[in-house]
């Protein structure tokens, strides 16, 4: 049986649906079709900029942010809070599943259907969610694997045991285990609020779509927070995926509205850059 919060989340994805697929806007050529290169639009530079968004803040903040949450206690009362919580942990796993699927299918799905449906903008909205997933983990996981901070102990993914402690270890990381998959920051929420950013930001006149967007990648990340992240680990994903969509989300929307200047394109024969002067 499905718990208030993952009917809630089936709701969100049923309304983003709803929101992105019909509005689509086509455009006049009989066949509308954007290459997949097109998931590589500007990705060096989009990389370089989204450290450097908002002259970096962002990842600053992440990082400031989890110092306060460690030094305050902040971090392991909300670990402690959320471990009381049995059935509400246990429940939240959900968002962890969820986390690694979804930033796989919808934009393929996106774009698919937009292949199909000859609608130009929501194959832009595929790819673009593509390139903010790739980025997102190209950037994230080094963190992961240089701080190498201990798991909070509410649920162990593999094996779904808790781990009761009194002693407040929020605070002990295991630097350079190369462990990319756990630890800081929350992978699970740096996706959401990435793919968030960048919906938001190509569809910026809609805004029950953007507030539909940015609660599912808030439930997401209160999902983990009560099962596999500290909530400063939350709290950094956010930022660092926001950074991410947002600067990706803008790369592509000066795309759609000025026009491709170059792209990639491959055929059996050959591959090379084409270039609108």
């Amino acid at each position: 049986m499905m718990n208030k919060q993952n009917i809630l989340r089936v709701l969100l994805l049923c309304f983003v649906w709803s929101n992105i697929s019909p509005q689509g806007i086509v455009r006049q050529e009989a066949e509308t079709k954007v290459p997949l290169s097109m998931a590589f639009h500007e990705f060096g530079w989009n990389a370089l900029r989204s450290i450097t968004y908002n002259y970096g803040a962002n990842f600053i903040g992440a990082g400031l942010g989890m110092w306060a949450f460690i030094e305050t206690g902040l971090d392991w009362k909300y670990r402690n809070f959320a471990y009381e919580q049995t059935r509400l942990s246990t429940g939240c796993l959900t968002a962890l599943y969820v986390g690694y699927v979804m930033p796989v299918i919808t934009p393929i799905t996106l774009y698919v259907t937009g292949r199909f449906i000859k609608d130009e903008k929501l194959q832009l909205v595929g790819l673009a969610l593509i390139q903010s997933w790739l980025l997102t983990s190209i950037i994230q996981m080094p963190i992961k694997m240089i701080t190498g901070r201990a798991l909070p102990g509410v649920i162990t993914v593999l094996d779904h045991t808790r781990e009761y402690r009194v002693d407040d270890f929020s605070g002990k990381f295991n630097w350079f285990n190369m462990n990319f998959i756990a630890g800081t920051p929350s992978g699970h929420t740096a996706n959401s609020f990435s793919a968030a950013a960048v919906i938001a930001e190509l569809y910026n006149e809609n805004l029950p779509l953007k507030i539909a967007v940015y609660s599912y990648a808030a439930l997401v990340g209160l999902g983990v927070s009560f099962s596999v992240h500290w909530a400063s680990e939350v709290f950094a994903g956010a930022l660092i995926g926001y950074a991410i969509g947002k600067t990706v989300g803008r790369s592509f929307r000066r795309s759609w509205v000025d026009g491709e200047r170059w792209s990639f394109y491959a055929t059996p024969s050959s591959v090379g850059v084409s270039v609108n002067l």
